[in-house]
């Protein structure tokens, strides 16, 4: 009964463009001071939904698109009261600020319209800038 109820929906279904909007988080890990330093960009998918049409999935990312804006607000402002915080810390105990590791680059969340979802996302861990 499940089975048959599942097909009869699925016979209903439209046909789609493969459409997806996908919403990433862009990181920017420091890789250390070797030769100058270097940089790493590192893309995650952190959500996707499948559109049966472009038009759709155009329209919702307008909407997530503030949601990326206002995570990347948030991921700002907490990167910088960490960064206070270690400050802090470092005064407290007359350090110098070389005493704790280089902070990573910033944190950016981003949207994308794809055929393949993930398809952005980062798969090599490795690479100088």
């Amino acid at each position: 009964m499940i089975q048959e109820a599942f097909l009869g929906v699925c016979k209903e279904a439209k046909p789609s463009e493969g459409i997806s909007l996908s919403l990433y988080v862009h990181t920017r890990p420091y890789g250390g001071p070797e030769e100058g330093g270097w940089w790493r960009d590192h893309y995650t998918l952190m959500a996707y939904q499948p559109f049966p049409t472009r038009e759709a999935a155009e329209a919702a990312q307008i909407k997530v698109n503030e949601l990326a804006e206002q995570l990347t607000n948030e991921a700002r402002a907490g990167h910088g009261e960490q960064c206070n915080r270690e400050m802090d810390w470092l005064e407290a105990r007359g350090l110098e600020s070389d005493f704790l590791p280089e902070v990573d680059g910033e944190t950016k969340y981003f949207t994308q319209l794809e055929d393949q979802p993930g398809a952005n996302e980062s798969h090599d861990m490795s690479g100088y800038e």
